[in-house]
């Protein structure tokens, strides 16, 4: 194949990959939790799970949008049972957020979604034997970073 036809199927297959990861991700996210979530409210139960001692700033920063949009998030999360809010002791000013219970089985439905789709990947070969692959998705990765 040419580098042409080669540029031509990797970006059909991103194209792909992205729209298809959506998709599925709300299916998943909307069977998990009983209750209709955005990719939004589901990614912000992500980062509260994996950031130490998290505030709405963690959230806002990590998914990059404002802190008024990330408030009214985390305040749907609250209103939903997912998230609660709790007074820093450090700072009465500040409010940990912390899941639930329902956040808690939100976050390990969606985290093992993730390794399925690592798992997938892996399937039929080694990785390590592949370093051109990972180097190649931390490329990927970078380029989505810088935007």
């Amino acid at each position: 194949m040419e580098t042409e036809q080669i540029r031509d199927v990797l970006n059909g297959y991103l194209k792909d990959i992205f729209f298809r990861v959506l998709d599925i991700q709300a299916k998943q996210v909307s069977i998990a939790s009983k209750k209709r979530l955005s990719r939004t409210e589901l990614h912000s139960i992500e980062i509260i799970k994996d950031v130490p001692d998290p505030i709405l700033t963690d959230v806002a920063d990590k998914l990059h949008i404002s802190k008024a949009t990330a408030s009214v998030c985390i305040d749907r999360l609250v209103k939903k049972g997912f998230v609660s809010k709790n007074i820093s002791k450090d700072d009465k000013r500040k409010s940990t957020l912390a899941l639930t219970q329902i956040g808690e089985d939100t976050y390990h439905q969606h985290k093992e979604f993730h390794e399925k789709m690592v798992d997938s990947l892996l399937k039929d070969f080694d990785i390590s034997e592949y370093p051109e692959l990972l180097k190649g998705l931390k490329n990927l990765a970078d380029f989505f970073n810088s935007y």
